[in-house]
């Protein structure tokens, strides 16, 4: 009996996540998010530890264009920058099982797509430079105080902050761009229930020349997938006109 009534909440959540993809995705070109919906719903997905529902977004994604082997890759690409930028806001093991599913929706060999951004970088150190501007954008006068505390009590904690993921891989804007990128941290920090990591990248969205809107469309993504997939959230959420109000960013 257990069995079935899993299977049947199993078959449920399956429905509601395609049915949301596949609106996602019809709405995309009336909202103005035909290139950035697939990244932040996957994202969202493998946040969630539904990493399946990757294989469902890049169908949906590509539908429009079959055959179009240079729009496959361009639509691939861009998922999987936005799974390694964000897989350390949820964990390697959900990336993996999301990377999983993403391969097997590739509809022929010619479809993969494997080329590097950073490839050509010998010494991850290197990045740290461009990594301290692009999170001083974001967290302005706060940062000093945040590096000087991690300087002070835990180095290896700043080197993989700062080096890792914000030089190395957040503040590489050369698939997904400061916005999107602000976006997908949104997107992902939600599921993970963490209430002052996402009020500051909301004001990351407008701090990167982002809009109201582009703030608004991940964060109702967001909870969309959270309510989609069962993540029970424990903490009340910050709300996108408090943020706002507060940082006095309009």
């Amino acid at each position: 009996m257990q069995h079935a009534v899993n299977d049947a909440a199993s078959e449920a959540m399956d429905a509601k996540a395609r049915a949301f993809i596949q609106k996602q995705a019809d709405d995309a070109a009336a909202n103005g998010n035909v290139d950035t919906w697939y990244c932040i719903a996957a994202c969202a997905f493998a946040a969630s530890n539904q990493g399946s529902y990757v294989a469902d977004v890049y169908r949906a994604a590509i539908q429009s264009r079959p055959g179009d082997t240079a729009h496959q890759h361009h639509v691939l690409k861009r998922i999987k920058e936005g799974l390694i930028k964000t897989s350390a806001i949820y964990g390697i093991p959900r990336v993996i099982n999301a990377f999983r599913a993403l391969i097997t929706a590739l509809s022929s060999p010619e479809a993969n797509e494997t080329s590097s951004v950073r490839l050509h970088i010998e010494r991850p150190a290197d990045t740290d430079e461009r990594g301290i501007a692009y999170m001083r954008n974001i967290f302005r006068a706060d940062l000093d105080p945040f590096l000087q505390t991690m300087d002070t009590y835990w180095p290896d904690l700043r080197t993989l902050v700062v080096t890792t993921i914000y030089g190395y891989y957040q503040s590489d804007t050369s698939v997904l761009d400061a916005v999107t990128t602000s976006q997908l941290n949104i997107a992902t920090l939600v599921p993970m229930d963490v209430t002052a990591e996402v009020a500051w990248h909301m004001r990351g969205v407008i701090r990167n020349n982002g809009t109201r809107a582009h703030l608004d469309y991940a964060f109702a993504t967001a909870l969309a997938v959270c309510e989609i997939c069962d993540v029970r959230l424990k903490n009340t959420m910050p709300r996108p006109e408090d943020v706002i109000n507060e940082e006095r960013l309009f």
